[in-house]
């Protein structure tokens, strides 16, 4: 069930990012870009200048995202902050259901954990060296945080630190 609400959170950015009429784009400083800042980010990109926070947001399916990059060629980073009703990607089902379903999605002997203190629940996902994601279900909606770029897995810590963040700010 994992990999669908990624899966659909990765169509959902994809369908993003070609021009639409049905969502709209702003800078930096309401939406999910409040809830994750770019003082929040600047710890992942060291001496690298993370750009401001690129705001996304298509009303009609309850959706909003945050990006935010940095970095050029193999060192290149995009972290995105998601916001999901959770009713619409996990659809029928009761919080309870969705709480078993994120927690059954970690893999014992992998880098994947479930996180304590988050919301009704939340986990952290290593999906390749070069990508993880850190989900929560938090007051009825579903936040996601990626990073994508290389050593992508070593930043568990700090990606599991912005969840944390964007969860206390919803």
């Amino acid at each position: 069930m994992m990999k669908t609400l990624v899966t659909t959170t990765a169509v959902v950015l994809a369908g993003l990012a070609a021009p639409a009429t049905n969502g709209t784009a702003a800078a930096q400083g309401s939406g999910p870009c409040a809830l994750i800042t770019t003082d929040d980010v600047q710890p992942l990109a060291y001496k690298a200048s993370v750009s401001s926070g690129v705001s996304t947001s298509v009303d009609a399916v309850g959706f909003s995202s945050c990006r935010y990059s940095w970095g050029d060629g193999v060192n290149r980073f995009n972290l995105d902050l998601s916001v999901n009703d959770a009713s619409r990607v996990f659809s029928a089902m009761s919080p309870d259901v969705i709480k078993q379903r994120l927690n059954a999605s970690v893999s014992t002997g992998t880098a994947d954990a479930v996180i304590a203190d988050v919301g009704d629940a939340a986990v952290f996902k290593a999906d390749s060296d070069l990508s993880v994601h850190a989900a929560a279900l938090v007051k009825g909606r579903i936040l996601l945080v990626r990073l994508d770029g290389f050593i992508a897995r070593e930043k568990k810590d700090q990606v599991i630190a912005l969840l944390k963040s964007a969860a206390s700010r919803l």
